[in-house]
C-alpha cells in the first residue's frame, strides 16, 4: 500500500483553508489534506467514514467532498454545532443572503447603542468574563439574523458572528475598536459565504453520488448506544480521527480574554449548552497523578465501544501528541489492541512523525510549557 501520499499529507504546514475548513478556528485541528489522503488512501465512493472525535469537522467536510457518508460524535455541543454548518450544502441565494444581511447590519452595530439582553444566557452564566462592548454587538448581530433570516441559514449566520468574535477577543492582549469589528463581521460573512459556495459546487459534481454526513452528540465510549441507522446499514470502513492527548492541555470549550480569563460565549452565541469543565473534554484532568491510568482506561473503553459499530477490517488513521512518548506510545497501542484494533503499520518511524505547525499545546510535565510533536497511528480492526 503507497502510504506516501499520507505521510506527506501530515507534515503540510499551510494554514487550513480550503471548502469550509476556516469558518472557525476549532482547537487542535489537523490538516484537511491529512483527511482527504486517508479517506481516499482507504475508501471508495459510497463508503462511509467516521469520525468518533470530530472536534471541528474536518474529517466529514471532506468526506462529503469526496462523495463518502460521514459519521461524526463529539461530547462537545460547540462541536456538533459546527458539523452542521460546515457540512450544509446551501443554495446559491441562501448563502448570498447570508453575505449581504452581514453587510446591512454591519453599520448598525455599536456598543452605544441599547439592545435586547440574552438574559437566558446571562443567567446562565455564558456571557461572564465578555467585554461588554463585544457581547452588546453581538447580542445585536444575533438579534437582527433571527429577525431578517430563514432558518436555513440563521446557524451560519451565528457562526460567523462566533469566528468573527473569536478574532475580538481570543487570546488578544489588547482588544480592537468597534470600527475593526464591523469590517472585520463583513470579511469574515465572504469567508463563510465562499466555503459554502465552495462546498456546494464541490458536491454538486459529484452528481449522483453524493455523500451526506450526520452529527451526533455523545460520549465516544457509548458510540454503540446511538440511534443512528447508517451505523448499522452502512458500516464505517475508515476512521480518521485526532482523539484528546495524554497529558497534553487542549481548551477546547472556552475563549481567554485578556489573560488566562476564561469565558463560555461559543456556547451562547451559538445556542448551544455547555457547563462542563476543562478535563470533561480530554479524559482526564492532566495533573492528576494518576492521570495516565485514567486516560488509557478511558481510550480502551472508547475504542472498545468503536469496535461494535465499525466494518471488520476498518482502518484507524489518527493523529496523536504525546507528552512523554517513550512512557506514553507503549500504553496508547496497548490500549488500541485491547480495544480490537491491531497496528496494521509500522509507525514508530521518523516520517509518521510531525512537528505541530503554528500551533503550541501546554503540556503538564514540571510545570514547563513545550512543543509537542504528533504521530501518525495506523490501526485495523481485528
Amino acid at each position: 500500500m503507497n502510504l506516501q501520499p499520507l505521510l506527506e499529507a501530515i507534515n503540510d504546514r499551510n494554514v487550513v483553508s480550503g471548502l469550509t475548513h476556516n469558518i472557525y478556528r476549532y482547537p487542535a485541528r489537523f490538516s484537511p489534506l491529512f483527511a482527504r489522503a486517508a479517506i481516499e488512501t482507504f475508501t471508495k465512493p459510497g463508503d462511509t467514514i467516521l469520525d468518533p472525535f470530530m472536534g471541528g469537522s474536518t474529517s466529514l467536510v471532506e468526506a462529503i467532498a469526496l462523495g463518502r457518508h460521514a459519521i461524526g460524535t463529539d461530547i462537545n455541543e460547540l462541536s456538533v454545532f459546527l458539523a452542521r454548518v460546515k457540512t450544509s450544502v446551501l443554495s446559491k441565494k441562501a448563502v448570498d443572503n447570508l453575505e449581504s444581511w452581514a453587510e446591512v447590519i454591519a453599520p448598525e452595530l455599536s456598543p452605544r447603542k441599547p439592545v435586547q439582553r440574552h438574559t437566558h444566557w446571562k443567567e446562565l452564566g455564558y456571557q461572564n468574563n465578555m467585554p461588554w462592548r463585544f457581547r452588546k454587538i453581538a447580542e445585536q448581530a444575533i438579534n437582527h439574523a433571527i429577525d431578517l433570516l430563514d432558518e436555513e441559514v440563521l446557524e451560519a449566520a451565528r457562526c460567523i458572528v462566533l469566528k468573527t468574535m473569536q478574532w475580538a477577543v481570543d487570546c488578544k492582549k489588547a482588544l480592537p475598536t468597534a470600527a475593526a469589528f464591523r469590517e472585520k463581521i463583513v470579511d469574515d460573512a465572504r469567508i463563510v459565504a465562499r466555503g459554502l459556495h465552495a462546498l456546494r459546487e464541490s458536491v454538486k459534481t459529484l452528481g449522483g453520488k453524493r455523500g451526506w454526513a450526520e452529527a451526533y452528540l455523545t460520549a465516544t465510549d457509548e458510540i454503540d448506544n446511538v440511534n443512528c441507522e447508517a451505523l448499522k446499514k452502512k458500516r464505517p470502513k475508515l476512521i480518521v480521527t485526532s482523539p484528546p492527548y495524554p497529558g497534553i492541555h487542549v481548551l477546547y470549550h472556552r475563549w481567554q480574554v485578556l489573560g488566562r480569563r476564561e469565558t463560555a460565549a461559543p456556547y451562547w452565541i451559538t445556542a448551544s449548552n455547555d457547563g462542563n469543565g476543562g478535563s470533561y473534554y480530554t479524559f482526564c484532568d492532566r495533573r492528576r497523578d494518576d492521570h495516565d491510568a485514567k486516560y488509557f482506561e478511558r481510550l480502551q473503553r472508547c475504542f472498545t465501544a468503536i469496535r461494535k459499530v465499525v466494518a471488520d477490517g476498518c482502518v484507524v488513521a489518527q493523529l496523536v501528541g504525546f507528552c512523554r512518548p517513550d512512557e506514553q506510545l507503549p500504553l496508547y497501542q496497548a490500549a488500541m489492541k485491547a480495544g480490537g484494533f491491531e497496528e496494521f503499520e509500522k509507525t514508530t518511524d521518523q516520517a509518521f512523525w510531525r512537528s505541530v505547525p503554528n500551533r503550541k499545546f501546554y503540556v503538564w510535565l514540571r510545570d514547563s510549557t513545550k512543543q509537542t510533536k504528533e504521530l501518525l497511528l495506523l490501526h485495523r480492526a481485528t
